[in-house]
């Protein structure tokens, strides 16, 4: 697991310059690789590449070239099939110096170019320099586990893992994208291939970018999930499919036991880590070491499940303990976690995932199995089950009769403020509306307008302007997806656009950036292609039956795991946000993001509607009814959106981070 970064100068370019610009980009990625750093001018390319060592130790330092010197390669990832390619190229002729994955694909590219793709089984995201052609060809890997961002400006292209060394590159400034920064407040992550930033957009997952001199870039997709049209599901009974998903995942977890450094697992209380770290149990050699984080606030707290689950099977459990007494201390890694993300966030889950990998990193360890993944393949999320209000709703005779079953069937459940919402999102029209546009309706379409109501006032009039259009990124999105959605099951629908859209563009975005602070590489086992593609097929009842959701999972897993207080059924990750920040305590804190004149100088948000929602819910007491813990959340959510913009503004657009110093 490494950072890479390039440039390539399609027309012209001055050597001298080039050197000390690839140079920086390095320099900024060094959380990434601390191992080793290393660059190669190559005519009009320039290749740079941090490394964190963990297959070849000794023998895979990179940018990587072939024996004639013609192909450079940086790369970034873990190819779990590489051995076998290894002895596939050896049978045909290719030679290797090194025993690393890296030069697998090197040699594979020389054979099969652009197709080498097809044949990794893995997370990547590489560049190979081509010196007799001067072309470039750059791949990210099918999910999007690996990160790959670009910039280009008509003459040169930039690359690299994360965009701040895009700009540690000099050559380009900061900007937001005001239309991807409205859209946070609906949707929570970057449409794609959009970023935060203007000029800078995602090469996206399953695709392939290739330029030439004097061209522009070429991209090009080499995958996509295919689901079965209603009616074509293989027949097979459940427990066939029970054997094939076990076996699948079985197969996945040995895969990815790669490296010559031990590997840990992260562990919650909940079936998918539980899941992962049972399997590695199994098969690793040696002594499992799990992390965990504990909260002193016992609404967040899994820690005495996570540890009743580490017993059951036998791994050592490490934890780090997450005080809300301590809440004063958490903006200095909130601004840690922000630089590292380069993203708003709605929810403050991003400290203990940060400092849940520094305890990793603190351990000696570099590589730890994660759940992620589950959720996305197999219908994990409340939303799936939630989905079954509105299918229910419509058998209701009229809008009238729908709006009061929702009140009276739902309402230990959900705040009235909200139902009202589902309701009004329901009604015939409105739905018809919504299948229009996005070609289904899709799961997380409520969730999407929680917030619609908070953000009047909110926004400058000059920021209301730049961001008009805001919809177009999505609608530009749904128009090229809307096609692949036609005749399959609706639960199939959501999945397909979940991992198009918020898996990579939030949970994975925010996994490898959050742990690879800590130099950290995170696998991610329920992400296998082949898994992946094998769930794609598993008929929708047994990943959503009734309400039981990732069915299969748990019918496979709960026998072999403890008994557990909620029969391993999806509870949300949610850390503290008002106790942590928005207290009579810390809120003075926060002057240096959220005072009337830092808000009029990023010139995003208007200071009054700001400070009213802070004293309103500085003004609240401690929510003990479903109405109170909804109109809380909102606040706290509208909040700390606009906190952590404020920081990624003092960060970025002032350019006071780290990836802006020359040295």
């Amino acid at each position: 697991m490494c950072g890479i970064c390039f440039t390539y100068h399609s027309k012209g370019y001055n050597a001298a310059d080039q050197q000390a610009m690839i140079k920086r980009m390095v320099n900024s990625l060094i959380h990434r690789g601390p191992d080793e750093q290393n660059h190669v001018l190559r005519g009009p390319a320039a290749l740079g590449h941090t490394r964190l060592s963990i297959v070849d130790i000794k023998g895979g330092s990179q940018p990587m070239l072939s024996d004639d010197g013609r192909f450079a390669i940086v790369y970034n990832g873990e190819i779990y099939n590489y051995k076998e390619l290894r002895e596939e190229l050896e049978q045909q002729g290719f030679g290797f110096n090194t025993h690393c994955d890296t030069e697998v694909i090197l040699n594979l590219f020389i054979r099969d170019e652009a197709l080498c793709v097809t044949q990794l089984r893995g997370m990547f995201a590489f560049a190979i320099h081509d010196l007799q052609t001067n072309e470039l060809f750059v791949a990210r890997d099918r999910l999007g586990i690996k990160p790959l961002v670009y910039h280009w400006d008509g003459k040169t292209l930039y690359g690299a893992s994360e965009v701040k060394s895009l700009f540690a590159s000099g050559d380009i400034a900061p900007q937001f994208n005001h239309q991807s920064l409205r859209n946070f407040f609906n949707y929570q992550f970057n449409l794609p291939p959009h970023t935060l930033f203007s000029g800078i957009f995602e090469l996206q997952a399953g695709h392939t970018m290739t330029i030439t001199p004097g061209k522009a870039p070429r991209i090009e997709q080499y995958w996509d999930l295919q689901f079965p049209r209603e009616g074509e599901y293989d027949d097979l009974s459940e427990d066939q499919w029970l054997s094939e998903f076990d076996a699948a995942l079985n197969d996945s977890v040995r895969s990815h036991m790669i490296g010559e450094v031990p590997i840990g697992s992260y562990l919650s209380g909940g079936v998918d880590s539980a899941t992962t770290t049972y399997l590695l149990q199994q098969y690793y050699p040696q002594d499992v070491q799990a992390f965990t984080i504990r909260f002193s606030n016992q609404a967040n707290d899994e820690y005495p499940i996570a540890s009743n689950i580490a017993e059951h099977i036998g791994v050592n459990l490490h934890d780090i303990y997450m005080d809300d007494n301590q809440a004063g201390n958490f903006l200095d890694v909130l601004v840690d976690a922000t630089y590292a993300v380069e993203q708003p966030q709605r929810m403050a889950l991003d400290i203990p995932l940060l400092m849940l990998s520094q305890l990793v990193r603190q351990n000696q360890f570099k590589v730890v199995y994660t759940g992620e993944g589950a959720d996305e393949i197999l219908g994990g999320y409340d939303c799936y089950r939630q989905d079954y209000i509105r299918q229910w709703g419509n058998a209701k005779q009229s809008q009238d009769e729908r709006l009061a079953y929702y009140l009276s069937d739902f309402s230990n459940d959900f705040a009235p403020e909200y139902l009202r919402l589902l309701a009004g999102l329901h009604e015939s029209a409105a739905q018809q509306q919504t299948i229009s546009q996005f070609g289904c309706y899709p799961v997380w379409y409520d969730f999407w307008q929680i917030l619609q109501d908070s953000t009047q006032g909110l926004f400058s009039a000059a920021f209301v302007q730049h961001s008009e259009g805001h919809q177009q990124q999505m609608s530009q999105l749904i128009t090229s997806l809307k096609p692949k959605l036609q005749g399959l099951h609706p639960l199939n629908q959501s999945l397909y656009l979940e991992t198009k859209t918020r898996l990579p563009g939030w949970i994975l975005w925010r996994a490898d950036r959050l742990a690879m602070a800590n130099s950290v590489e995170s696998r991610v086992p329920f992400l296998d292609h082949v898994l992946v593609e094998l769930a794609a097929q598993v008929p929708p009842g047994l990943k959503l039956s009734g309400l039981d959701e990732k069915y299969i999972l748990r019918k496979l897993m709960m026998p072999k795991l403890p008994e557990h207080p909620y029969s391993f059924k999806k509870r949300a990750f949610y850390t503290p946000i008002r106790e942590w920040f928005f207290t009579e305590q810390t809120a003075a804190n926060l002057d240096r993001y959220l005072s009337e004149a830092k808000l009029l100088e990023a010139g995003i948000f208007n200071p009054q509607t700001v400070k009213q929602n802070l004293e309103h819910l500085l003004s609240l007491p401690a929510p003990n009814t479903v109405p109170e813990y909804y109109e809380v959340m909102k606040l706290e959510w509208i909040l700390f959106l606009v906190l952590t913009i404020q920081i990624l503004h003092e960060l970025f657009i002032k350019q006071t981070a780290p990836c802006f110093e020359k040295s």
